[in-house]
């Protein structure tokens, strides 16, 4: 159970990724063999994308793997090296900060003006709420990288 914790953005991510891939085969399957396309197929694949993209990103903020450049900080010594991956996650925090707040103005105007999907006719929120919870994600997990970093005593 632990596990499934500690990579449960990464585990969401991976069944939304196989969603994805069944609903564009069927998509796809759908316009050669029965010669139709169907129009909310791409919303729900852009939803989903969505998500994948953030919930990623918190898996990889997660394990340290975020954008970096290591050819730097990988020439100095160990115990510098937890002073820069604190400012990476710090700058990856304040990052996330601005996509949850901006994040919920969005939501909260799709939902006030009662913004609808084209094919579908859903509300928009649904789809935008997933950049909020992919920002706490990614705030959470950015901290626990970085707290992570000053508790463990080995080479980072």
């Amino acid at each position: 159970m632990k596990k499934i914790l500690n990579n449960l953005e990464l585990y969401i991510a991976g069944i939304c990724l196989i969603v994805m891939l069944l609903i564009d085969f069927a998509n796809v399957l759908g316009r050669f063999v029965f010669g139709t396309a169907w129009a909310f197929t791409e919303e729900l694949v852009c939803g989903l994308f969505a998500l994948i993209t953030l919930f990623g990103a918190a898996g990889s903020a997660r394990m340290g793997n975020g954008i970096g450049l290591s050819v730097l900080t990988d020439l100095l010594p160990a115990d510098k090296q937890k002073y820069v991956r604190t400012i990476q996650a710090i700058a990856i925090i304040v990052f996330s900060a601005l996509l949850l707040k901006y994040g919920i103005v969005m939501v909260r105007n799709e939902i006030r003006f009662n913004i609808k999907t084209a094919a579908l006719g859903w509300p928009e929120a649904i789809f935008g709420v997933f950049i909020p919870i992919g920002a706490v994600f990614l705030i959470i997990r950015s901290a626990q990288y970085m707290i992570e970093g000053f508790v463990k005593k080995e080479k980072v």
